[in-house]
């Protein structure tokens, strides 16, 4: 069972007889989106199935060309980015069991790569073995969380902000720069990392950490596509699974100059989200992908 399910308002699913119940009524109610292979023996098929707003499970599989019976081999639960992300340097690459890609996005905000499951993968292999253009230009990130927290807010003033923007862009172009060879940039970030390292083990000894740390956005556990992420809520929606009736919340997180679109069971978050307020929590990173000319 996809352990992200519950994220989308399928808490109530906990047996494999239920689950395979669940598929099949997926596999046979609309609306859903095909896609199909014809360069292959076997039809290759992707079916969306929406059980909300944003949100939904994609199957996919083969429709067997006798009975024309769709065949499925794995599913994922999904939620539809907002926001659209330009793509600097990255490339596409196919999962080794299965019919599915990452995306590997070397993001200058993060000063590490980005990697996320991508969503509309099945477009993408259709992209390439028909020549049509597939270079990666831009990308709306969303995520799946079982689990959260809600914080509160880190008060700034105008002015705190301004100056908090301006050194982002700065530490932006010297990453820049430093990717480039520029050793006077790898020289001035290393002591700018001296110092604040200095600043926080300081402030750590009268402070709570999630007083000092305002937003985080770094990689979790043994999967590449799994974060860990601290994030101001720019937006909050309570919407409901119409085939379970079950809540689950839709919010926009805005972390480390990145925003996602990330949806939790309202069951499996402790607080009441509202915009303003920060969002901590584990989740499994995804993206929908914008393709442009090669």
């Amino acid at each position: 069972m996809h352990r992200y399910l519950r994220a989308i308002g399928f808490a109530g699913i906990e047996t494999k007889s239920e689950e395979i119940t669940l598929l099949r009524s997926m596999e046979l109610s609309p609306p859903y989106g095909e896609r199909n292979r014809e360069k292959h023996e076997r039809t290759y098929a992707g079916l969306r199935c929406e059980t909300g707003k944003g949100i939904g499970v994609i199957l996919q599989g083969y429709r067997d060309p006798e009975s024309g019976e769709f065949v499925r081999e794995f599913y994922f639960p999904y939620v539809e980015g907002k926001t659209s992300t330009p793509m600097g340097s990255g490339y596409i690459r196919r999962l080794n069991d299965k019919e599915a890609y990452a995306v590997l996005s070397e993001d200058g905000r993060l000063g590490a790569a980005l990697i996320f499951y991508m969503i509309n993968g099945i477009l993408y292999r259709e992209r390439v073995e028909n020549n049509l253009p597939s270079k990666l230009k831009s990308f709306a990130l969303s995520g799946l969380g079982i689990q959260g927290t809600v914080l509160l807010p880190i008060q700034k003033t105008k002015h705190q902000i301004a100056r908090i923007n301006a050194t982002n862009k700065n530490r932006d172009r010297m990453l820049a720069a430093a990717r480039e060879g520029d050793e006077a940039a790898m020289e001035s970030l290393t002591m700018e990392d001296i110092t604040l390292y200095g600043q926080i083990s300081r402030r750590m000894l009268k402070e709570d950490v999630y007083s000092i740390v305002d937003s985080c956005f770094m990689p979790t556990g043994v999967e590449c596509d799994s974060y860990m992420v601290i994030g101001e809520i720019l937006e909050c929606e309570r919407i409901t699974n119409f085939w379970t009736r079950e809540k689950v919340y839709q919010m926009q997180i805005a972390s480390n100059g990145l925003e996602l679109t990330l949806c939790i069971n309202e069951r499996d978050i402790t607080g009441e989200p509202a915009p303003g307020r920060r969002f901590k929590g584990d989740i499994w990173l995804q993206g929908m992908a914008e393709f442009g000319e090669k």
